[in-house]
């Protein structure tokens, strides 16, 4: 990679850069910004030719005023690095670390930084960062490093120090200081206020059916979006103001999908056209004419959604593929180059543009935990924006500052629209009231932007498991006395579940004859998925939120007693109990990364099974099997499967085929009962054979379900969502 600028070759104070040479497409953007800055830095690229290399570096260390040292699992490999830090820290130069990301030391290294200055990149916004490197390299150059190596002040005679050296010296550094309190300074406040406590809210649509997706065009004139007015999911789009809607799809035999997990639905760069994404699997990126017309394939293949730059000249695009790789073109899709993918099981959605065409925003992570990125056109490395923990969607740009979201609050209520400042690199949610969004759009000016409101009611229901297919008419309420209740599940006859009171969520057991008893809710009633209970029903592990990690709780059939499960494991997902109640298998992540891990419930360290993406596990009745889901490649994942030592199992391609859809074994263990859309169907663990137990045509949305002790009926729960859409105009500045 070319070296960004010209390494600074002189007497006054400079810092001096330490990294590997493979983290150089990370390193340099950074530096870059400091010498824009006016630091003057010296790396690598100051060894003159025919210089002996050695001898060079050591007359840079000596004479620097802070080293500079990129910590990451190359460098702490690199000799070289090794022995300018060593070599460093001899001649006592002032030693910042920038760590990003888990890197585990060796011993020694482990041992001289261990009272060093360290920066946690990773745990830090680009802001938040930029303002605390700034303020370090500050104050170190304002603490006066001499300019001449300590291993000459300690000879016998030292030569006195010129006056006029140090008063330059002094100079410089007030002048460094001062630059970066003025850069502090000068910054726009913080946006602490309301971006839209101004704006005017009104009801878009308020029709039977749902209305999904909306997407505003970029004149804010029309929006476009998918809803089931007069039955099957088509195409919607009205003009604003005019009250009129038109079908864009009358009479075609083709639906529009709504957006899973990223946008499927948007206007082309002029407002000519409306595309639709490539969603489900198989279905490839289309636009049609902004009146309604023939739709025509639009992009390549495995395109998932699109957005234009504000002057129509490029746009960016992510597809299917594994590690969900961006890509920038030219307006008509010509010429595209990648600017980003990453590791397999890892997703990028919702990609945007800045208001300056500068930068791509994006959403990053693993499904569960996705954060706010923004990554240059040009590529490099991304920049996190957001710390929360759970996922980001619809980011929307409004102005050069700042950027509309939606997402769910610490304690899980929500979702909401949230703010963030981008200068600063602070959020908040905004305060709206009680209503909640599930999408967002905005117009090139910001001014008009359309969101999707969402309200639901959840409740349990049952259906038998017959020789037949049960139908809708086979299946019943099943009867419990909270206003709502949704992720069922059984430990021995007892039920659980969750119910939601508005202010967060609270677990419940239900036994037959029996009013429902209320069994936990946290500090702040923060229930991140469904409870795993024991098999006898005396136990159950709950996940909650604390500090924007997911941590297992362990409590007691009454509530009564607590107690927290692998604080060092960041849990993902549902977890499963193992047939003697001794054992709990999660997936999640530690320090050495994602996997699944079986925890002892006496308190004792966790052990990792799998190492990579890992969620989902449910642990066979007879214990000699965990099945889990794997990475997710595009929409796609496979069942695997471990032994409780880890050893993998082998898995029929029956078991495979189910994916990611939720799974319970049958209580006896020869059965795996899973969910196709709304059916429920059972595969025979020892014929491979799969029959449907359940064709249900209620139009609500199944999350997860379980089966009773006896293996005759399936207990689920049904969220039936109405949503309409509603348009907010924000005041001229």
């Amino acid at each position: 990679m070319k070296r960004p600028f010209t390494a600074y070759q002189g007497d006054e104070p400079y810092v001096f850069v330490c990294y590997a040479h493979e983290n150089a497409d990370a390193v340099y953007p950074q530096i870059q910004r400091l010498h824009e800055g006016g630091v003057r830095i010296w790396y690598d690229e100051g060894i003159s030719p025919g210089t002996r290399w050695s001898e060079e570096l050591a007359r840079a260390l000596g004479k620097a005023s802070l080293v500079l040292f990129f910590c990451t699992p190359e460098s702490i490999k690199s000799q070289h690095c090794q022995d300018e830090v060593n070599f460093a820290l001899d001649e006592k130069r002032p030693l910042l670390v920038i760590q990003d990301g888990a890197v585990e030391l060796p011993p020694g290294l482990r041992l001289r930084l261990g009272s060093q200055q360290s920066i946690l990149k990773h745990e830090l916004t680009g802001p938040q960062f930029e303002v605390k490197l700034a303020n370090a390299i500050s104050r170190h150059v304002v603490t006066g490093t001499p300019a001449v190596p300590a291993s000459q002040t300690r000879t016998k005679s030292p030569a006195p120090r010129r006056r006029g050296t140090v008063l330059a010296v002094g100079v410089i550094v007030a002048g460094l200081a001062t630059a970066t309190m003025v850069w502090l300074t000068h910054r726009a406040p913080p946006l602490n206020d309301n971006p839209l406590a101004d704006a005017h809210f009104s009801r878009f649509t308020d029709f039977d059916g749902n209305e999904l997706n909306a997407a505003i065009s970029r004149d804010g004139k029309f929006v476009a979006f998918i809803a089931d007015r007069d039955g099957p999911l088509h195409v919607w789009l009205s003009q604003v103001g005019t009250g009129r809607f038109v079908d864009l799809m009358r009479g075609s035999d083709d639906q529009a999908v709504p957006g899973m997990g990223t946008p499927n639905i948007g206007f082309s760069a002029d407002g000519s056209e409306i595309w639709l994404g490539g969603q489900p699997e198989g279905t490839r990126l289309r636009v049609m004419p902004l009146m309604g017309g023939p739709l025509r394939a639009f992009l390549g293949e495995r395109v998932i959604s699109v957005a234009w730059s504000p002057d129509g000249a490029r746009l960016v695009y992510h597809t299917r593929d594994a590690g969900d790789p961006l890509f920038v073109a030219d307006g008509n899709g010509a010429n595209p180059r990648q600017i980003l993918v990453s590791e397999p099981g890892e997703h990028n959605h919702f990609p945007i543009w800045s208001t300056d065409g500068n930068w791509i925003y994006f959403v990053h992570g693993n499904l569960g935990a996705m954060a706010l990125y923004r990554i240059a056109v040009s590529g490099g490395a991304p920049e996190r924006l957001t710390q929360h923990d759970r996922d980001v969607s619809y980011p929307t740009p409004i102005d050069a500052r700042t950027v509309l979201y939606v997402n769910r609050a610490e304690d899980g209520s929500g979702p909401w629209l949230w703010a963030l400042d981008v200068e600063h690199g602070t959020t908040h949610q905004l305060n709206l009231g009680l209503d909640r969004y599930v999408s967002l759009s905005a117009s090139a000016d910001g001014r008009r932007l359309v969101a999707t409101l969402v309200n639901w009611t959840s409740t349990l229901w049952s259906v038998p498991i017959l020789d037949r297919v049960a139908e809708e008419r086979d299946a019943k309420a099943f009867p419990v006395s909270t206003a709502s209740a949704q992720t069922p599940r059984f430990g021995g006859a007892t039920l659980f579940y969750v119910s939601s009171r508005g202010t967060g969520d609270t677990l419940w057991r239900s036994e037959e004859g029996q009013e429902p008893v209320e069994v936990w809710k946290g500090p702040e009633g923060a229930l991140a998925d469904a409870p795993a209970v024991s098999p006898d029903g005396r136990q159950a592990v709950v996940v909650i939120t604390t500090q924007g990690k997911r941590r297992l709780n362990l409590i007691s059939i009454d509530g009564a007693q607590q107690q927290t499960l692998a604080e060092g494991i960041d849990v993902r997902g549902t977890s499963s109990w193992s047939p003697d109640a001794k054992w709990i298998v999660t997936g999640g992540s530690d320090a050495k990364g994602p996997g699944l891990f079986k925890i002892p419930i006496d308190g004792g360290p966790p052990i990792r099974l799998v190492t990579g993406q890992a969620v989902a596990p449910e642990w066979a009745p007879d214990g000699s099997m965990i099945v889990y889901v794997g990475q997710l490649v595009g929409f796609h994942v496979q069942r695997q499967a471990v032994r409780p030592d880890g050893s993998a199992v082998p898995l029929s391609s029956g078991v495979t085929a189910i994916g990611g859809a939720p799974i319970r074994f049958m209580p006896n263990g020869k059965g795996l009962v899973y969910m196709r859309g709304p059916e429920f169907w059972l595969l025979d663990l020892v014929t491979d054979e799969a029959r449907q137990l359940a064709r249900l045509s209620d139009p609500a949305v199944t999350q997860t379900f379980d089966i009773t002790r006896d293996g005759k009926q399936i207990v689920f729960d049904r969220l039936h969502y109405q949503t309409d859409l509603v348009l907010i105009e924000r005041p001229k500045s």
